[in-house]
């Protein structure tokens, strides 16, 4: 598979991904939480050893 072809596929799923988010919010609002500095620093900790690799 070529690497366009990889970055459309990728483009799709995450457009696809974010559609059922947003249709899920628009449905169900009241499941919605403000992001808070406790998730924020949560999230540094977990990814604070994780190294990417080189694109």
């Amino acid at each position: 598979m070529s690497e366009k072809c990889i970055d459309e596929t990728e483009s799709l799923v995450m457009s696809l991904f974010l559609d059922a988010l947003m249709k899920d919010a628009i449905k169900h609002p009241d499941k919605l939480v403000p992001y808070t500095e406790e998730m924020s620093a949560e999230v540094d900790e977990l990814l604070a050893n994780v190294v990417r690799d080189k694109v």
